[in-house]
């Protein structure tokens, strides 16, 4: 799901995989499609293992949308445009719809579906702003701090959780769907941990990343902060977090090509074995049984079971990416890169 550091979010987006039909959908004419160039060898392919096929979407999508966080909602997938102050909507085919109701210098950051049926979203600054299927827009003061709401989940309580982090405040921040902000501080390392990533887990409390202090936090829906470190290596800067089909969480470790993996109880197990060394695995979403991650340093999709067995993917660029699963276990990514938004079909 997302960094405010320019090695965090210069992540990877999705335009072709190898040994598979690629196709994207070309906005001049949406009615043709066209091969999309091949970038990487094949040498890090299972060749047993069939390649996912992914399809670009362009049309519908204003220039320069610098297209950021994606959720699945309503109807399709929703996906922020910082560039424009705009949220946007696609569903299963790849018709998009666009909602231009915020107000200049909003840029929409990452984004959820909130239990009102709702989309919530964080804001550059301080606020939490929150759109309706029709477009209609409120946002909320969180903190009055130049940075303030990073990443957003939906909790298990029916408020919206979400990382703040400044240079002055990291805390952990809830938000009633009627607009009440809560900041909770307590147990949280003290200084700058940098509270990244957040998810809602499997026991009904809410987990989150911790950068710079390499540790992952949990916090209850009353606001009891744990921290946990034991078994997580030094310098892994721990970035995007996701609850799997297994009952666990899961978490990249940007700094150490790792992906790791955590139970509701605490206990850590890492996994590098089939990562690319240097592949600064970002942001990552579970889908169909498996965890999906894609790698900045690689230029790679990766997917790992359950069991810590991992499968690569050459793709194409460097972008600022994010990756949601939507409706019918589609992967969806977006690449602001080229102004789209890409459907993974496994």
């Amino acid at each position: 799901m997302r960094s405010d550091t320019a090695t965090r979010r210069h992540l990877v987006a999705i335009a072709a995989l190898l040994s598979t039909t690629v196709v994207a959908a070309c906005s001049a004419n949406p009615g043709t499609v066209a091969p999309l160039p091949r970038s990487q060898s094949a040498s890090h392919i299972n060749p047993s293992v069939q390649n996912p096929t992914a399809t670009e979407f362009f049309t519908g999508i204003t220039p320069n949308s610098s297209l950021r966080g994606i959720a699945k909602g309503p109807g399709g997938t929703w996906f922020t445009q910082p560039g424009t102050n705009q949220i946007g909507h696609i569903n299963a085919s790849g018709t998009v719809t666009e909602f231009s109701t915020l107000p200049p210098g909003t840029n929409p950051n990452n984004i959820v579906e909130g239990s009102d049926g709702n989309l919530w979203f964080t804001e550059a600054g301080d606020r939490v702003g929150r759109i309706n299927t029709h477009g209609g827009f409120k946002d909320y003061a969180t903190g009055n701090e130049a940075y303030g709401p990073f990443d957003i989940a939906a909790g298990a309580d029916g408020n919206l959780w979400f990382t703040f982090r400044s240079p002055s405040t990291n805390a952990i921040g809830r938000i009633t769907t009627s607009g009440v902000v809560s900041l909770f501080t307590n147990g949280l390392t003290p200084g700058d941990p940098a509270v990244h990533d957040i998810a809602t887990g499997p026991d009904g409390n809410v987990w989150f990343t911790e950068e710079f202090s390499n540790k992952i936090g949990k916090i209850t829906p009353s606001g009891v902060i744990t921290e946990y470190s034991t078994g997580i290596s030094q310098n892994a800067n721990l970035v995007d977090i996701t609850a799997g089909a297994d009952g666990n969480l899961w978490f990249t470790e940007f700094g150490l090509g790792q992906i790791g993996r955590i139970t509701p109880n605490g206990h850590v197990k890492e996994f590098s074995a089939g990562i690319t060394p240097g592949s600064n695995p970002g942001v990552i979403s579970s889908a169909n049984g498996v965890v999906w991650f894609i790698e900045f340093g690689s230029g790679r999709l990766g997917k790992i079971s359950t069991h810590g067995n991992t499968t690569e993917y050459p793709i194409l660029g460097p972008a600022d990416s994010d990756i949601v699963t939507g409706p019918s276990g589609y992967l969806w990514i977006t690449d602001p890169g080229n102004n789209g938004i890409v459907r993974v079909i496994e």
